[in-house]
């Protein structure tokens, strides 16, 4: 099994290089870095944590085409893989509507949008001069100087039917978004498998990761409450309504999408029910942590990235779950 860590940007850079290098020692094999607006950068973090690390894999994700023009991304791979030589993927994707919206982006035509980033990016790194009038960018003959021949593996996130499909006929492998149900990651990922068949491709060829939201204490209940203020924020979206109903919980979404409209997130978080804590997300004791990851490889996920966060103790508790699957 392939365990990773994501770092969502909200803590400081030196608490992510700790955690980063302690979790390449306990045996994760990939290192994500959520590119969440108006947090820390995912590019500038995952070449500081090349300097701590030796061999996990580093994942700049997810970014997005209507922010990043695909050269400049290009640019920044190659010289990340200088740093980090054969160790960088990358992770696309339309990005979050409402943080688009703040910056002044309507996301249009998402579906070529995204096909046309994956296909210049692949082309920019061979070295190869890329010559297309896109639906966002208009490529002259932009071209690399340097580390022709680059190979990156290009992950697409997404949980919409058309983008997962997509995902599936052109990606090296999907990343799905944290705060899924299981039964949300199943659709997901035959939706994806779906769309490899479509085009010929070996479904299990394709790497299946999603981003798991992870607290875990020796009580169990204050890892849950935890995770209950992490859910609420990724609520903030309408796009997780169906997902919400997949769960069969009583929550009020529309109060949550209000309350963070208000920056209220205490007051989102108390609209969930206790159990929300362990149908989107993985919370509690070790045990019941252990558990409930291995119900994300049952569905089949392959590459399951989860969390090390909170206080001194609930860190070494998480390395520790690291620790015991990446080398079961």
């Amino acid at each position: 099994m392939r365990l990773g860590v994501f770092f969502d940007g909200f803590s400081g850079t030196a608490e992510m290089l700790e955690a980063a290098r302690l979790a390449e020692e306990a045996g994760a094999d990939s290192l994500w870095f959520a590119q969440h607006m108006g947090y820390r950068e995912a590019m500038i973090w995952a070449a500081a944590a090349a300097s701590v690390t030796r061999r996990v894999r580093l994942v700049p994700t997810a970014i997005s085409p209507y922010l990043w023009p695909p050269l400049p991304v290009a640019m920044s791979l190659a010289t990340l893989d200088e740093l980090a030589p054969g160790r960088m993927r990358l992770a696309v994707s339309i990005g979050n509507l409402l943080n688009l919206g703040e910056s002044g982006v309507t996301a249009a035509r998402p579906l070529r949008a995204v096909k046309e980033y994956v296909e210049a990016l692949r082309v920019l790194f061979t070295g190869e001069a890329v010559h297309k009038d896109g639906a966002l960018h208009r490529l002259r003959g932009a071209h690399m100087e340097f580390a022709k021949g680059l190979d990156v593996p290009l992950y697409i996130a997404s949980t919409g039917p058309q983008m997962l499909a997509l995902a599936g006929g052109l990606g090296d492998g999907i990343l799905l978004s944290a705060g899924l149900t299981l039964a949300s990651c199943r659709h997901c990922l035959d939706l994806a498998e779906a769309g490899a068949r479509a085009r010929g491709r070996d479904p299990a060829a394709l790497g299946k990761a999603g981003f798991i939201n992870f607290n875990v204490s020796t009580d169990g209940a204050s890892a849950k409450a935890a995770l209950l203020r992490k859910i609420a924020f990724l609520f903030r979206s309408r796009g997780h309504a169906e997902n919400i109903r997949s769960s069969g919980l009583d929550i009020d979404h529309e109060a949550i999408i209000a309350a963070l409209a208000r920056r209220d997130l205490d007051g989102a978080a108390r609209l969930l029910p206790a159990a929300a804590a362990t149908a989107f997300g993985v919370a509690g004791t070790p045990q019941e942590c252990r558990d409930l990851l291995e119900n994300y490889l049952a569905v089949g996920m392959t590459e399951p990235i989860i969390e090390i966060s909170g206080g001194r103790e609930e860190k070494q508790l998480a390395l520790a779950v690291v620790r015991e699957l990446a080398g079961r």
